[in-house]
């Protein structure tokens, strides 16, 4: 089962997750940490919409730490910038968003430690693949979703994209990396 999960930076905002499972699509929306985890526990690959690490160097993402000298991006947010636009990681909606995405990620490692977590970025793989074409793998209705339906669903096909060898993975291994679909 593939996951995809379009994170809100506070629990009162909507998150958006998408399933895949044997080639059917469901998606849906739910608000707080204890309904992510419980929908998404058993995933066999998670793709978040959501930066999952910290820049090499930093300890946090505060601007009167110590660490702040380290920068406000990772490798993977520079490469990005190739084929999309992202905003620094200490953006304070982007950091809000980062320490809920880290969180989590601890979480569902510790409860699931066979899944795969990995991050995404919706807005440039959209930009990468043909909705029409993904439309006709999975039978999605684009029009009847809600923007983070949207987005976790190109969270998910991106997941089974990277499961078939056909991604681009943007970053440092060891910093932490986004992956994209190839283009198609």
């Amino acid at each position: 089962m593939i996951v995809g999960v379009d994170l809100a930076a506070k629990e009162k905002n909507r998150t958006g997750i998408a399933i895949i499972s044997n080639k059917e699509v469901e998606a849906f929306e739910v608000s707080s940490d204890d309904e992510i985890l419980d929908v998404i526990v058993d995933a066999d690959l998670l793709v978040f919409d959501a930066p999952l690490s910290l820049p090499a160097g930093r300890c946090c993402l505060e601007r009167e730490c110590e660490c702040s000298k380290f920068g406000h991006f990772r490798k993977s947010d520079l490469k990005i910038r190739k084929y999309g636009k992202v905003l620094p990681l200490t953006f304070p909606h982007i950091k809000m968003l980062t320490y809920r995405g880290i969180r989590l990620k601890n979480i569902l490692e510790s409860l699931n430690p066979n899944s795969l977590i990995i991050e995404t970025h919706p807005s440039t793989a959209r930009k990468l693949i043909n909705l029409s074409r993904i439309s006709s793998i999975f039978k999605i209705e684009w029009d009847e979703l809600s923007p983070h339906e949207s987005d976790a669903i190109i969270a998910a096909v991106t997941g089974y994209f990277y499961l078939k060898g056909e991604c681009i993975i943007l970053g440092d291994a060891s910093e932490g990396t986004i992956v994209l679909p190839k283009p198609l």
